[in-house]
Formats: structure tokens, sequence, C-alpha cells
């Protein structure tokens, strides 16, 4: 190693991560639960679109029987209603990240979550700006949950005129 052949005799070379172990051990735990966190989180996310456009679809069913006497295409049928989830995702997606970024900035800047420092090496809860990340996780989600809105979407196409007319 060409660092070692630059000390001293009396110097000893040791990584940090050998060094300090149970730190990069218990970080390591937090990644795990991280990405555990965030699994869950998507599924939740996706399971709740896809409720809130069964009960859009439901409560609308009069209006897609309708739509379908008057001629309009399945496919028409099921852009609105796709259009109508992805501006409901949207929507969502703008409010939570504009809450949970601006909790993030308070906290980064006045540090009012405390930690212990002898249990948690640090005095208060760390932010990390990864803007790509960021970024790219909500595009993920959206994504995501765009594509989970396909699904109550294509039930639309079983709907009967004359039954969905009369449906209550």
């Amino acid at each position: 190693m060409e660092l070692e052949d630059l000390m001293d005799y009396d110097l000893r070379l040791q990584r940090v991560k050998d060094r300090f172990a149970d730190i990069f051990d218990w970080l390591a735990l937090l990644n795990n639960n991280v990405y555990v966190f965030l699994g869950l989180i998507l599924f939740v996310a996706a399971f709740n679109m896809v409720s809130v456009l069964f009960i859009l679809i439901m409560e609308r069913t009069p209006m897609i029987g309708l739509l379908k006497a008057l001629g309009a295409s399945f496919q028409l049928i099921r852009r609105i209603f796709f259009w109508n989830g992805l501006r409901i995702i949207g929507k969502g997606m703008l409010i939570g990240n504009s809450v949970g970024l601006g909790l993030g900035m308070l906290q980064d800047r006045y540090r009012f979550i405390r930690l212990d420092p002898e249990a948690y090496y640090m005095e208060a809860v760390p932010i990390a700006w990864n803007w790509p990340l960021l970024i790219g996780l909500n595009v993920f989600v959206f994504v995501l949950t765009a594509l989970v809105l396909l699904i109550p979407a294509r039930l639309i196409a079983g709907v009967q005129p004359i039954k969905a007319i009369r449906f209550d």
C-alpha cells in the first residue's frame, strides 16, 4: 500500500470502517429499514390509488353507461378515469412533497428533533439532501402508481350501458 510506505515507522494505518465497525453496522441496518419502509409506502400508495379509482368508477357507473350509450369508446372512458387518477396522484404527491420537504428543511435548519448522543453518536436527526434521488424516487412512485391505475380502468370495458344507467 502506498500510504503505508509514506508513513513513519511508528505510525499505524487503520481503516475507519474497522475502527468504528459498530457505527457502520448501525448505518447499514438503517439502510435496510429505509428500503422496507419505502416498499411498504409504495404498496400502500398503489393500493389506495386502486381503491380510489374503484370508488370513482362505482360512483360514476351511470355516467359510464350514459357515455357508452351516446357512443363513447371504451378507450375514451378509460382515459377519462386514468387522467383523473393521475391528477389525484399529482396533487397528493405535490402536497406530500411540500409537507415532507418543508419539515426536512425545518429540521435541517433548527434541529428540533434531538437525539441522545450517547446512543446515536449525534445530537440531532441529520437530513441528507440528495436531489437526484428524491426526484428519481418521485418519478418512480408516480410511474408505478400510474401503471397500477390501468388495472381498475380496464374494468370499465365490462360495464353494460343499460345496466349502468339503472345502477344504484
